[in-house]
């Protein structure tokens, strides 16, 4: 998933960091050290650790602190099951046990003697598993296992129960190697070398990883403060200790929210995305659709156009030929796709082209009939109206076999009228309006439910109507009405200049 803000060759540290980050990353670091300078000074002043009961502040620190780790788990891995990474679910992994085994360990120590041998080797094993995991994040295995970041969980936890159990059962040979001053600094060392790792990825990537990786840095320089005090060298009791632990969880926490937020948006910018990509899409079938209704539609009314243009005498002949030129041409501009714009409107003579409809149609064998006023002229698109009768004219085909049909045209008012009716079974009640939605179809029929609103939609674009005159009783069959502007009410409306350059 390449759009979302971080993927895994930028969780790698792969390419350059982007403009402008820089100086984020810096104000990052300034006010997690100002925090840090803060929060030591200030819980090292004697006024404070008398006013603080230590138990109950350590407790309510610590329960704190496992509540925020917690709680960044969850994003991480929600943030690593969007992206499909892995390496976010091995962060979660790292606060699952940090929440659930290191800060309860520590915790639960916070009255004990810091020259417990047991306590301080879970202390010190359960970090060394905190680092570990960390580690694992910052660097997974190439080959990850299913599970494996769980399984290396579950074997921490083991690990720290069983260091406990041996130093338990030899505290003196425990004690010298939890005193051992090097291991500890390395072990706190280890630690802030991830966490700048990581934040120095997210200089590079992202900043909310940066700042995460800031959060463990600060969580590894608590485990200094604690070597400090338990090493005798100042008196502390260890509220500075859970006090930084509570800030730098409080950083991860801050930056997983981000990352996660981040993560979403870009989810919900590809899902928009899709949908748009969906509903382009579904437009395009359903163009190709109504292109491939139009197209039936006008072959069948060409289909027995051949053997008439052999069997009709001369006279006749000629007209047939022309309708099925003009027919052919007007098929084979759908078939192109030609765009159709308002400027292709114009005045035309009525009766050619409903004649032109009606031989094809008759040489189909239809008992079709055309009675239409002569000198009759509409505006708008002569194809538009050559598209529509044959898509009514060849529902009456599909509807009402062996039917006659009549064609009448006259003008009434400034709207040129076109009746189209048959004597077939007609239509159920109250569904006049009903079928020209799309898709709406006889469930008998095998026809696509498009004829009519293909015929709704195109006379629109010419400012024309198409309705179904309500069944009545003793009055078989349909009549479907046509109405289009006049072009001689157009005309009479237009200035005499205008009137005398009309070609009407």
């Amino acid at each position: 998933m390449r759009s979302l803000p971080m993927s895994a060759a930028e969780l790698q540290g792969e390419g350059a960091a982007p403009r402008g980050v820089a100086p984020r990353i810096a104000r990052e670091i300034a006010v997690a050290f100002v925090a840090v300078a803060v929060i030591v000074v200030v819980t090292g002043l004697a006024a404070v650790l008398d006013a603080v009961s230590m138990d109950r502040a350590g407790l309510l620190l610590g329960v704190t602190a496992c509540a925020f780790a917690a709680m960044a788990a969850i994003l991480a891995a929600l943030a690593g099951r969007l992206m499909e990474d892995h390496r976010l679910g091995w962060l979660s992994a790292t606060l699952t046990f940090y929440s659930l085994v290191d800060v309860p360990a520590t915790t639960s120590g916070w009255g004990v003697a810091p020259i417990d041998p047991v306590v301080d080797a879970g202390r010190m094993a359960a970090w060394a598993v905190v680092v570990g995991l960390l580690y694992a994040a910052v660097r997974p295995p190439r080959k990850p296992w299913p599970g494996s970041r769980w399984i290396g969980g579950m074997l921490g936890v083991l690990l720290t129960l069983g260091t406990a159990w041996v130093a338990q059962l030899n505290p003196e040979a425990a004690a010298a190697v939890t005193t051992f001053l090097p291991m500890r600094l390395l072990l706190s060392a280890c630690g802030i070398g991830v966490g700048v790792w990581l934040a120095v990825l997210g200089w590079r990537r992202n900043i909310a990883l940066a700042r995460v990786g800031i959060g463990f840095t600060v969580m590894a320089l608590a485990q200094l403060d604690r070597l400090a005090a338990d090493s005798g060298w100042f008196d502390q009791s260890g509220l500075t200790f859970a006090t930084l632990r509570v800030l730098g969880v409080v950083f991860v926490l801050l930056g997983m929210a981000q990352l996660t937020y981040g993560v979403l948006r870009a989810v919900d910018e590809r899902q928009s995305q899709h949908q748009e990509q969906l509903r382009l899409a579904q437009l395009s079938l359903d163009q190709v659709a109504e292109r491939d209704h139009e197209l039936r539609n006008g072959l069948a009314g060409l289909a027995g156009a051949t053997d008439a243009l052999v069997a009709v005498p001369g006279g006749d002949r000629d007209a047939l030929r022309s309708a099925v030129a003009s027919e052919l041409a007007r098929l084979g501009a759908l078939l192109g796709g030609s765009a159709r714009d308002t400027t292709d409107m114009e005045i035309y003579p009525l009766r050619p082209v409903l004649r032109d409809v009606v031989l094809l149609w008759r040489t189909t064998g239809m008992q079709i009939r055309l009675d239409a006023d002569p000198g009759l002229r509409a505006h708008g698109v002569p194809d538009t109206l050559a598209q529509v009768v044959t898509n009514v004219v060849a529902n009456c085909a599909r509807h009402a076999p062996g039917s006659p049909v009549r064609v009448q045209a006259l003008r009434c008012g400034d709207r040129v009228r076109i009746r189209i009716s048959d004597l077939g079974p007609g239509l159920g009640t109250n569904s006049e309006n009903r079928v020209f939605d799309r898709r709406v179809r006889d469930k008998a029929s095998e026809g696509q439910g498009l004829g009519l609103y293909i015929c709704r939609k195109l006379l629109a674009q010419d400012g024309g109507s198409i309705r179904m005159l309500p069944s009545q009783v003793g009055r078989p069959g349909c009549t479907v009405v046509i109405e289009l502007h006049s072009a001689a009410a157009l005309i009479s409306q237009r200035t005499p200049q205008q009137a005398i350059s009309s070609p009407a």
